[in-house]
């Protein structure tokens, strides 16, 4: 199996001299004409410019970056969804807290009444007869702790159950701050990681360029060599033309 080539960007006006080249030597009917021909020819398939590199690289991290953009959009669109279930969920709550509240307003309301009701039924009760009066109180005060205790029960759990409403809605308001936290970290982290790549492009649009300007320096320094030999008589691969 053909083992892979190491693809570089070269230069389009190098391919052009180089080509150009061939022909003069081709035209003088030299024998290296053969060999740069058939070098060219042999990676000709493999070379690749600078702007088809670059433009490679555009394509991949576009294509990343849109990647990262949906999965994104979608995050923040499920995150969006949870603090809407969560700000109704805490409306519900509010709303029973509130309902809670004002039942147990109305039961405080409805036994001060009670009791009001039940003193004025013991100063009645205070102008009959003793005996009438030591039964009717006896009775009077039988109920009233019947009624009171009832009463106090019923208050005791409405207060129960608004604690218990209470401590629900501090636990969403935590979970919603903690979710929001959440997203922020993870929308930071997205940003960090594109600037970074980013910045690696970069890094490699530089090395690239560093090295095709090393390349073209060797080159011209080759060709002011081969100017030099042809011009005193003589070829670089050695022996007169």
């Amino acid at each position: 199996m053909e083992k892979e080539r190491d693809i570089k960007c070269v230069p389009t006006e190098m391919l052009e001299r180089l080509r150009l080249l061939a022909d003069q030597l081709w035209e003088g009917k030299n024998p290296a004409a053969v060999h740069l021909n058939a070098v060219l020819e042999e990676f000709d398939p493999d070379i690749r410019t600078l702007g088809n590199i670059v433009k490679e690289y555009e394509t991949d991290y576009a294509g990343r970056l849109a990647f990262n953009e949906r999965e994104h959009a979608q995050k923040e669109s499920r995150l969006k969804e949870e603090a809407a279930d969560y700000g109704a969920r805490l409306a519900v709550l509010e709303k029973e807290h509130a309902a809670g509240l004002k039942k147990i307003e109305e039961l405080k309301t409805a036994l001060a009444a009670r009791e009001a009701a039940l003193g004025d039924l013991k100063a009645k009760t205070a102008e009959d007869s003793s005996d009438l009066n030591s039964k009717y109180v006896a009775r009077m005060q039988e109920l009233y702790d019947r009624v009171n205790k009832k009463e106090l029960e019923m208050l005791a759990r409405w207060e129960e159950k608004n604690r218990t409403l209470e401590t629900k809605l501090n636990t969403l308001e935590a979970d919603y701050e903690a979710k929001a936290k959440q997203f922020r970290l993870r929308e930071k982290a997205i940003e960090e990681d594109f600037n970074s790549r980013k910045a690696e492009l970069i890094r490699t649009f530089e090395r690239g360029r560093a090295d095709l300007d090393a390349r073209e320096k060797a080159l011209a320094s080759r060709e002011r060599a081969i100017a030099y030999w042809e011009k005193a008589g003589s070829h670089p691969e050695g022996g007169a033309k």
